[in-house]
């Protein structure tokens, strides 16, 4: 209940009810000393603002209008409560009579209210909903602008997992020319000792073996030629052939002929048979 009425005119209005008003902190009321949960409703003003504290089943209820809904208010704590109004300066006033019947009594008779949480003052509620508004613009800004950065910082960490890649990418391109400019580089060295250690097997240089066929017949034809020739010529040839074998061993070698070999294993052979017939004369 709450008006910006008179108290008579308050006063007047309950008593078409039956109901009278009694000031709480009258000596007439003091003299009777009635406990507070023991009655129905009051009636509470401060400037000009006027609400009800009512009883509504078996349990007592702020009906301030003020307040974002009805507040719960506990038998012990309803004689503090009064008093505290006081402090601040409200009246007080009792409702004496029979109240008219109400459904929220009726229903309240059969079940009890459980608060939770305590309403709040709607200018406080009001103040709260603005503060919690502006804070949520705040933390859409501040999210907007961290997305922005987040989408940035993303974008450059990308650009810079790109460019590391890219500079990966070329330093194995360039490891790669090099390994296979080294294997390159190695095969040519490789063919080069290989041709150095091939033995040379072209004309210039015959073999053993084909040396040794060629000197037996050689030999075989010198033989037949001096079967053939004076014993004049025989000596000269002799002679020829033993100067030629006087020269050192180390002149057979490479840079003797291949004539100038035959040569001289021919006069090697004819020295031999010739020391075989003088010693059978």
């Amino acid at each position: 209940m709450e008006s910006i009425f008179h108290e008579k005119v308050i006063s007047n209005a309950l008593k078409v009810w039956g109901l009278e008003l009694i000031l709480f902190n009258s000596p007439e009321y003091q003299r009777l000393r009635i406990d507070p949960i023991n009655e129905r409703s009051f009636i509470c003003n401060y400037k000009e603002h006027w609400f009800t504290v009512r009883k509504l089943g078996k349990q007592w209820f702020n009906l301030n209008s003020l307040l974002t809904g009805p507040e719960l208010i506990s038998d012990t704590y309803l004689a503090l409560f009064l008093a505290q109004l006081q402090q601040e300066g409200y009246s007080i006033f009792v409702v004496k009579g029979d109240l008219p019947d109400c459904e929220a009594d009726q229903l309240l008779q059969m079940i009890r209210v459980q608060q939770m949480h305590r309403p709040k003052l709607i200018g406080e509620e009001l103040a709260q909903l603005k503060e919690q508004r502006v804070q949520k613009t705040d933390l859409e800004h501040v999210l907007e602008v961290n997305d922005g950065t987040g989408m940035l910082d993303e974008d450059e960490e990308e650009l810079q997992r790109a460019l590391a890649l890219s500079r990966q990418e070329i330093d194995m391109e360039d490891e790669e020319a090099d390994l296979h400019e080294a294997i390159q580089l190695s095969m040519q060295g490789t063919s080069r000792n290989r041709c150095q250690d091939i033995p040379q097997t072209s004309g210039s240089h015959p073999t053993s073996e084909e040396l040794r066929k060629r000197r037996e017949a050689y030999f075989e034809k010198q033989q037949q030629q001096q079967q053939q020739q004076p014993p004049g010529q025989l000596t000269h040839l002799c002679e020829k052939s033993s100067t030629s074998s006087e020269a050192p061993d180390r002149d057979l070698g490479d840079s003797m002929s291949e004539e100038d070999m035959l040569q001289a294993a021919v006069t090697m052979s004819l020295e031999t048979v010739r020391s075989k017939t003088e010693g059978k004369k």
